[in-house]
């Protein structure tokens, strides 16, 4: 019965369901897998890294560095950067807990004091990572002549050679997943970013030398508090801070219908995106979780996300609510039909597709849902290279696109990897209110900087092209 269980409990470990609760080791170190161990410092040992996907690589970087110290049994994140916690792991394990290794740089004058080449500053670049791999094939060559693999253990291992596919689904989430954080690095480096943080946020310091010095003197007078101000970099360094520490991702069998959640790590729905269909789309859902992630950050005021959507509402405080639609209840304007039919897009059909009363659910004109949706198609845009990051959309790409799903709603590119008919949905709803020029640039604006985009500018002919649309 003893044997029944242990076996029970070894299965149970192996398929990532052992109970935290019962861990006696709660902070770093999950339970005794020595077996397990074993079999990994062998691996590592004879470099079977090249060969085997199960084996990971240390020299490809912190993910895979991560990846090793979780394998053998220590409790940490993986987010592909090495800060302190991978650092007080790797430290435990090389040296031992007594040492007091708890950060990067502890971890850098230890190595280099045992001659390791390190670098020579400290932190974890290209030189520290080099011996940093170096180190743990080298202790795993060490370990591995005095340890043993149980029959246990290697039944374990081979069982988990015949699951390919989940190790082929993790390994294209992890792909994905790193592709959508390098689109987001390179936007938030967009001069349309930052012109845009610099004129919608109250915190950034715009300012000159002498306007500085007027406001201390002022100030100081009149004994007046003045409010914090910082540089523009600032403000853009902390998109990026909240960017890098996104930790990865993970599966969680508690979002049914759901395809992610933005919690951190963002929580994966594995029946969805265990398939190749959609490996696409795990890309796009990534680039659309990480803005409601980024969203909490003050950046777009939600009166500027109503001028492209009017009935757009925070659904997420009121679940009962439902959208407003008014379509059928007024005429809609003849501008933004004549708009429509010059595009060459039939609005009636667009019109009775929208009435649908499986849209009129709050949910998709939620003012943060349209922010994620829009940034998923505009990685979808790029990809195709129809737009730079952080472009504006030009209003035949985004007709050509609107044509394409009237035509066939169920079109894989914008039905399932993108989240196009999220976007026009509640656009439709208003009537085709702003009229599609209007509502492309207004898009726009969300994306780059503070445009002028008043209704002004749209009724005279000389600012139809405003916000480069045509």
């Amino acid at each position: 019965m003893k044997n029944l269980k242990e076996n029970i409990q070894r299965i149970k470990e192996m398929m990532g369901i052992i109970n935290e609760e019962n861990n006696p080791h709660n902070n770093l170190i999950t339970e005794s897998i020595e077996g397990k161990r074993c079999w990994y410092y062998k691996k590592l040992a004879g470099k079977d890294y090249y060969s085997d996907n199960r084996v990971p690589n240390p020299y490809k970087g912190a993910g895979d560095i991560q990846d090793f110290l979780i394998v053998i049994g220590y409790k940490i994140s993986k987010d592909w950067n090495f800060g302190n916690e991978t650092a007080t792991a790797l430290g435990t394990w090389a040296y031992g807990a007594s040492k007091g290794i708890n950060t990067v740089d502890k971890l850098w004058a230890k190595m280099n004091k045992d001659g390791w080449y390190v670098g020579k500053t400290s932190g974890f670049g290209p030189d520290m990572l080099q011996a940093v791999a170096d180190m743990i094939v080298t202790l795993c060559k060490s370990l591995s002549k005095t340890c043993k693999i149980d029959q246990q253990t290697l039944f374990d291992m081979d069982f988990k050679v015949l699951q390919p596919n989940e190790t082929e689904c993790r390994n294209n989430l992890d792909k994905q997943f790193n592709r959508a954080v390098k689109y987001w690095k390179t936007y938030l480096d967009t001069p349309g970013f930052k012109e845009r943080i610099k004129n919608k946020n109250p915190l950034v310091d715009n300012r000159d030398i002498v306007g500085k010095l007027y406001d201390k003197i002022f100030n100081f007078y009149w004994g007046i508090e003045s409010k914090p101000l910082y540089g523009l970099d600032i403000l853009v360094n902390y998109y990026k801070e909240s960017l890098s520490k996104i930790k990865g991702w993970v599966f969680n069998p508690n979002l049914k219908g759901a395809n992610m959640s933005s919690s951190n790590p963002i929580s994966v729905n594995e029946k969805v995106f265990c398939n190749k269909d959609n490996n696409e789309k795990a890309y796009y859902t990534f680039v659309h979780e990480i803005q409601h992630i980024l969203s909490e950050l003050p950046l777009n005021d939600w009166d500027e996300v109503k001028k492209a959507y009017p009935l757009s509402t925070n659904s997420y405080s009121d679940k009962t609510s439902k959208t407003k639609s008014e379509l059928g209840k007024k005429q809609i304007p003849l501008e933004s039909k004549n708009e429509l039919i010059n595009n060459g897009i039939n609005y009636e059909i667009l019109a009775k597709w929208a009435s649908d009363e499986f849209w009129l659910g709050a949910y998709w004109c939620d003012r943060d849902e349209k922010m994620s949706n829009l940034s998923n198609f505009r990685a979808f845009l790029v990809e195709r290279r129809e737009i730079t990051i952080g472009g504006n959309i030009p209003i035949k790409t985004f007709a050509k696109y609107l044509k394409k799903y009237i035509s066939n709603p169920d079109d894989k590119e914008l039905s399932n990897d993108t989240n196009f008919e999220q976007i026009i949905v509640c656009w439709a709803q208003n009537n085709f209110t702003p009229k599609l020029s209007q509502f492309i640039s207004e898009l726009n604006s969300l994306a780059k900087d503070n445009e002028d985009n008043t209704e002004k500018d749209y009724k005279d002919p000389k600012n139809i092209n405003k916000g480069n649309v045509t």
